[in-house]
C-alpha cells in the first residue's frame, strides 16, 4: 500500500508540470527552467542519500560516475529539455502531458535491448495503436496546425529519451537505489546545460525568474524532486508493471488540472486520442507474464 500510495503521489506532482510550465511560459528560457529544475532536485536528492553512501562498502568510482552522466544526458540534458521547448509550442498544457504519456510503449521497445526483456506481438500492436492516438493531437486546435506538428514532434522526441533514460535507470537502479541514482543523475544532466544557460543568459530571464519564483520554486520543489522521489520510491516497493499503469492518471490528472487552472478545453480530436493512447498502454502492460 505504501508503494502504490507513493506512485500515485508521485504522478499527481508529475502532472502539475505541463500546467506551470504553461503558467510560467516564455517568461523563463526553457533551458535555463530545465537547469534549475534539475541542479536543486540533485542537490536535494543527494543530501537525502548521504546515509546511502555512508553505508556503501566501496565508494563510488568513475565507472558510477559514468551511470550517472550518461543517465542524466539522456534523461534530463535532452529529454526534459526538448520536454520545455516542446510544452511552448503546444496551445495546450493537457496535449502535450497526453503525448509525453507515449514513454511506455517506448519503454517496452527499448527494454528488448537495455534490459534484456523479450519482446510479445501486443507490444507492437499497442506501440501503432499508441502513434496513431499521439498523431490525432496534431488537431489539438481543431484543425491541422503545423505548430501543433512541431511540439508533437518535440514532445515525442523527449518521450523517447525520457524512456532510454527510465530503461538505462532499470538497469542500474539495484546497484545504487532509486534517490541517489536519479540525486546524481539530475546533478550531471543539468550541469551539462550550464553552458548554454550561460550563453543564453538575458537580462529577460533574470526579470523572468524574479517574477515567477514561486512557479519556478515549485516546480523544482515538488513537481520535480518530491515527485521523482515518490516515483521511484513507489517503483521499489512495488513493481515495473504498476509503476508504468499508474503513470497512466498523468494524462487524466494533467487535463482535469488544465481545466480547472487554465481554463483550457478539451476537444473530440483529443479525446479519441488520449482513449487511444490509454487503450494502447493498458493493452501493453495487461499482457499475460510468463
Amino acid at each position: 500500500l505504501i508503494g502504490v500510495a507513493s506512485l500515485i503521489c508521485g504522478v499527481g506532482l508529475f502532472s502539475t508540470v505541463e500546467v506551470t510550465g504553461k503558467f510560467i511560459g516564455t517568461r523563463i528560457d526553457p533551458i535555463m527552467l530545465t537547469f534549475i529544475r534539475f541542479f536543486i532536485t540533485g542537490i536535494v536528492l543527494i543530501c537525502l542519500s548521504i546515509p546511502i553512501l555512508r553505508l556503501r562498502m566501496n565508494p563510488l568510482g568513475l565507472k558510477d560516475y559514468g551511470i550517472f552522466c550518461l543517465n542524466g544526458f539522456i534523461g534530463i540534458t535532452l529529454s526534459i529539455s526538448i520536454f520545455h521547448i516542446a510544452l511552448l509550442v503546444f496551445e495546450k498544457a493537457a496535449s502535450s502531458a497526453v503525448v509525453f504519456s507515449v514513454n511506455p510503449v517506448f519503454v517496452m521497445i527499448i527494454a528488448r535491448f537495455v534490459n534484456n526483456e523479450t519482446w510479445r506481438f501486443r507490444n507492437w500492436i499497442g506501440a501503432v495503436v499508441g502513434a496513431i492516438g499521439v498523431s490525432c493531437f496534431a488537431w489539438e486546435s481543431g484543425k491541422l496546425a503545423f505548430d501543433s506538428l512541431n511540439g508533437l514532434g518535440l514532445m515525442v522526441l523527449s518521450a523517447l529519451f525520457f524512456a532510454l533514460s527510465v530503461c538505462i535507470a532499470k538497469r542500474f537502479m539495484a546497484l545504487y537505489g532509486a534517490i541517489l541514482l536519479m540525486g546524481f543523475s539530475a546533478l550531471f544532466g543539468s550541469l551539462m546545460l550550464a553552458p548554454f544557460v550561460i550563453i543564453r543568459l538575458s537580462p529577460k530571464d533574470l526579470s523572468g525568474l524574479y517574477d515567477a519564483w514561486i512557479p519556478v520554486l515549485y516546480i523544482s520543489l515538488a513537481g520535480t524532486a518530491l515527485a521523482y522521489g515518490l516515483y521511484y520510491f513507489g517503483i521499489m516497493n512495488t513493481s515495473a508493471n504498476k509503476g508504468s499503469m499508474a503513470f497512466f492518471l498523468k494524462p487524466v490528472l494533467a487535463s482535469l488540472f488544465a481545466a480547472g487552472f487554465l481554463g483550457e478545453t478539451i476537444n473530440i480530436y483529443m479525446i479519441v486520442g488520449t482513449c487511444l493512447i490509454l487503450s494502447a498502454l493498458f493493452f501493453v502492460i495487461s499482457g499475460p507474464r510468463k
